[in-house]
């Protein structure tokens, strides 16, 4: 997959999205907002995201971080997720920003600026709450942040969207950001541009569920997973004759699921959800012990 997208903001004005597709645009990272208040709701996420879709385009958002603690990421996280959970049937991913200006606003709000463990713990914090709620959680980076600031363990964990501006990326990534001063039709201005490799269709879901670690249980017994969706969720197993599944009644957007155990001990299957027209994705784990 070899898709041109592009990534924008307020500071990018009113969007003709019409002409942007008709360019051979693909799709578009938007950014929804910055911080850790509604407040700072990018001006123009709500209009944007409504006539990319109309476009016929992909979406996907990014959020600016500003987090100084864990738990500021995890506020952050929050506000975030109110933004764009209305539109999470049209948003393919979304991307966690923690760079410069971030570092700057730390600097001047403590005197100094953050460690990298610090930095690699809140990015962890906002992209794993994401993970949790069903999002499909990309960490957007340059190359002095891939190799400077963020650990192996970091960089294994997420999809990256790597700020790159050389003929191709210096290493594998989910989506490469090759120019922050190209030229598309429909927009004012220099507009940044990227390159998509990875299909997030592929991953995409509109169900959040409360269990993302593997479990085990022993023959007999059960666990019970709790999914939220407006739509009704199925969850299935991928190896028939280890885990029956048993749906309970939906109150709302929730609903419970009890696992049982009926397999022999050491036999395991993946437990996937899906809601109405989405791909079965893998969820977790299930193990007979």
């Amino acid at each position: 997959m070899n898709e041109r997208w592009i990534d924008v903001s307020a500071h990018n004005g009113t969007i003709d999205w019409a002409k942007a597709a008709a360019s051979g645009i693909r799709g578009a990272i938007l950014r929804a907002g910055y911080g850790n208040s509604v407040s700072q709701t990018d001006s123009q996420f709500k209009s944007n995201i409504s006539a990319a879709a109309a476009a016929g385009l992909k979406t996907a958002v990014y959020w600016f971080g500003y987090a100084d603690s864990e738990s500021d990421a995890m506020a952050e996280w929050s506000v975030c997720k109110q933004v764009i959970e209305p539109y999470r049937g049209s948003i393919l991913f979304l991307a966690y920003d923690y760079e410069y200006a971030s570092v700057n606003y730390y600097r001047k709000m403590h005197g100094t600026a953050p460690s990298n463990e610090l930095i690699n713990s809140m990015v962890g914090t906002f992209l794993g709450a994401a993970k949790k709620d069903g999002w499909n959680p990309v960490l957007y980076l340059n190359n002095d942040y891939r190799t400077n600031i963020y650990s192996a363990e970091t960089l294994g964990l997420w999809d990256l969207w790597l700020a790159d501006y050389s003929a191709g990326p210096d290493v594998a990534c989910a989506v490469q950001q090759t120019s922050n001063s190209g030229t598309v039709p429909g927009i004012s201005g220099t507009v940044d541009l990227d390159i998509v490799f990875h299909d997030f269709s592929k991953t995409a879901t509109s169900v959040q569920i409360d269990t993302t670690m593997d479990l085990s249980r022993p023959h007999g017994q059960y666990y019970t997973v709790k999914t939220v969706c407006p739509q009704q969720v199925s969850v299935t197993a991928g190896t028939g004759g280890i885990v029956t599944i048993v749906p309970f009644p939906k109150s709302g957007n929730e609903q419970l699921f009890a696992l049982v155990a009926v397999g022999f001990t050491g036999t395991e299957t993946g437990i996937y959800t899906a809601a109405p027209g989405e791909k079965p994705l893998k969820r977790f784990i299930f193990r007979v012990t």
